[in-house]
This record gives C-alpha cells, sequence and structure tokens, in this order.
C-alpha cells in the first residue's frame, strides 16, 4: 500500500476513533530529523496514532480496533513488548495478534 493510501487508512481510523468518544487522538510525528539519505520520520510514522483514553475505556477502543481491521486489507504491523511483526497475514492470524495484543495490555505487562 502506498503512503495516500496509509494515509486515507490513517484518517478514517481516527474519525471512528473521535466518533467513539476517546479523550485524544493525534497522529504521531517522528521529533527527531532523519538522517542523512535516510527515509524521512514522517514517512516512517506515517499511520501512526496516539490515543488518549480514560484506563476504564481501554476495553472499548480495542473493540473498536478490532472491529476497524476486520473491515481492512489484511497487512499488519504490530509490536507487543519490543517485538514486532509486520506483513501480511491470514485474517485468522491477525485476529489471534489482536488477542495477544489484548491479552498482554489486559496482564499489565
Amino acid at each position: 500500500m502506498d503512503d495516500s493510501g496509509v494515509a486515507d487508512l490513517t484518517r478514517r481510523l481516527r474519525r471512528e476513533l473521535i466518533d467513539s468518544g476517546v479523550d485524544d487522538v493525534s497522529p504521531l510525528h517522528n521529533a527527531e530529523p532523519a538522517p542523512q539519505g535516510a527515509k524521512s520520520g514522517e514517512a516512517l510514522a506515517l499511520g501512526a496514532l496516539a490515543v488518549s483514553i480514560a484506563p476504564i475505556a481501554a476495553t472499548a477502543l480495542f473493540d473498536i480496533i478490532a472491529s476497524w481491521l476486520q473491515r481492512q486489507p489484511t497487512d499488519v504491523e504490530i509490536e507487543i513488548g519490543g517485538n514486532r511483526i509486520s506483513g501480511r497475514v491470514t485474517r485468522e492470524q491477525r485476529d489471534a495478534l489482536v488477542q495477544a495484543f489484548l491479552d498482554q495490555t489486559r496482564s499489565g505487562a
């Protein structure tokens, strides 16, 4: 998917999250400039959102994201505890990754 596709998906997810009543949803920006010859930090952060919510609303937020993911292509990038996976996965694999993320988050790790 190209940058404009990622930007469009990010805008749609941001709109859905805002409509759900979260406190704030802002695009993440790379604070440091990229080294000369590297891709820009903005391009690397494309599609990243910071969501501010009350802790009690976390489960609802994950439900919204899971629902949104079910309607999207099967490319994923997910990080849990410093371990990252990205690429094309089956819907079942994607759902398992989301569930692992939710389990990790709920356990307080």
